[in-house]
């Protein structure tokens, strides 16, 4: 089952749920607040690769992607 992302329309706060397919767009009820305002979120994500001379190089997308693996001086 995927995990997905969710943030509540009342108290933004964000938290993950495992949920079917075909109930990921369905609103989810809030751990912070109890209010069933969540509605999933665009999950981003970042990988790393090694080139052939060792050195890594980020591949895909999300707010880190440009980082080094082992710091971040943008992010905390």
């Amino acid at each position: 089952m995927p995990l997905y992302e969710y943030v509540c329309g009342e108290c933004k706060t964000k938290f993950e749920l495992l949920r079917s397919y075909s109930r990921a767009d369905d609103a989810a009820a809030c751990p912070g607040c109890g209010v069933e305002r969540g509605r999933r979120m665009l999950s981003v994500f970042a990988s790393f690769s090694r080139g052939e001379s060792g050195e890594l190089s980020s591949v895909g997308g999300g707010g880190c992607a440009g980082c080094a693996a082992t710091s971040c001086a943008t992010c905390h």
